[in-house]
């Protein structure tokens, strides 16, 4: 098996070949400027536009999708971009492989890795939320405050038999559990494991009806704000290291139209990168980002940006390919994962790499 994931990930950067088809319109020769960012890059856009459709969860780490179209980056490129709201990146899938949707962004899950090694033409191309530092760490064990207060739980040995919750099974939620649990020479079969919606995990902690979960800003704030539970060990802290909690998918149409998909990828990492411009150091926009998210995700009140930690996006959009594999060696090596798809043919990192070198580097503004 590792020489599997040797062989896959030496070839995780090659850029996939593929005959486009005539999808896109012959550009005009008329620069489009763009509205708002302060980088040099000015595009020419597709005339006639081209609509393309993307589904997200609308969540914080879909900021730089929703900041790049309310600030004009994917009209400078000639793309009309539809929204369309799911539950989780499985639930595109489906729509994704038959070009309802030709971009799906979300949590990577089993099912994903299953539908490329059913052979569904599919490409992660970049990255839509990890964490890198302390700072943007957007997701952590919970623990019941009682039971840290008690001394009941001081290590990851201490928590066997406890009822502990994730959003869903086969996704990285519990991706994070089963290694805070290994930590203490745990399973899961050593605990109470569960699921529940992070809406009812936050009802399940008033309730003391569960005794720990894997959560997500901003539920993480909320339970500790309303004093049922403690933010006890973040997820950078259970890993050791960067998790790739959220990616960008193409469908097979995009994919193999090479000029669209560079513009989308260019657009949306202006819109990241204006991203972490307003969260960090030096808050630039930060109103207005805020005011964007708001209009767009399910955190809906401003103030609550200011208790929650941010979604980490990396501002050049690269995966983190250690992570990756790392995950899908968990779903096979816990019977999740049946057969390894290519990872050669599912990652991609062309399209990324192209939008840097034509964005330049990042630096903090």
């Amino acid at each position: 098996m590792h020489g599997v994931f040797t062989r896959s990930l030496i070839a995780l950067t090659t850029i996939l070949s593929a005959c486009a088809p005539a999808v896109a319109p012959t550009p005009t020769t008329v620069p489009v400027a763009p509205p708002t960012s302060s980088s040099l890059y000015s595009p020419v856009a597709l005339n006639p536009p081209v609509k393309l459709t993307i589904g997200v969860v609308a969540n914080t780490s879909d900021g730089g999708i929703f900041i790049a179209n309310d600030r004009g980056y994917f009209q400078a490129e000639g793309i009309q971009l539809e929204v369309q709201r799911f539950q989780t990146l499985v639930d595109m899938v489906a729509p994704l492989s038959t070009g309802q949707l030709q971009i799906a962004s979300g949590a990577l899950a089993a099912s994903l890795f299953n539908a490329a090694a059913r052979g569904v033409r599919i490409q992660i191309v970049a990255d839509k939320g990890q964490t890198s530092t302390p700072e943007w760490d957007y997701a952590a064990l919970v623990i019941r405050k009682d039971l840290i207060e008690s001394g009941k739980v001081r290590d990851y040995a201490d928590l066997k038999g406890l009822r502990l919750v994730t959003s869903g099974r086969a996704n990285s939620t519990e991706v994070i559990l089963a290694t805070a649990l290994n930590r203490g020479g745990l399973t899961l079969q050593d605990v109470n494991f569960s699921q529940l919606g992070f809406p009812e995990i936050v009802a399940a902690f008033s309730s003391k009806g569960i005794d720990g979960a894997i959560v997500v800003e901003p539920f993480i704030s909320r339970i500790v704000s309303d004093g049922t539970g403690v933010r006890w060990k973040d997820s950078i802290d259970i890993l050791g290291r960067s998790e790739q909690v959220g990616v960008i998918v193409y469908g097979e149409q995009l994919a193999a139209n090479r000029d669209l998909a560079r513009r989308w990828m260019t657009a949306y990492l202006r819109g990241v990168r204006d991203y972490n411009d307003a969260f960090g150091p030096r808050k630039k926009d930060y109103g207005d980002v805020i005011r964007v998210l708001t209009e767009n995700t399910t955190v809906a009140d401003p103030a609550i940006y200011e208790r929650m930690r941010a979604a980490g996006l990396d501002p050049d959009g690269r995966l983190d390919m250690r992570s990756l594999e790392d995950d899908l060696k968990y779903y096979i090596d816990s019977g999740q994962v049946n057969d390894s798809p290519d990872l050669s043919r599912l990652i991609n990192t062309s399209f990324q790499q192209f939008a840097v070198e034509a964005l330049g580097p990042y630096t903090s503004r």
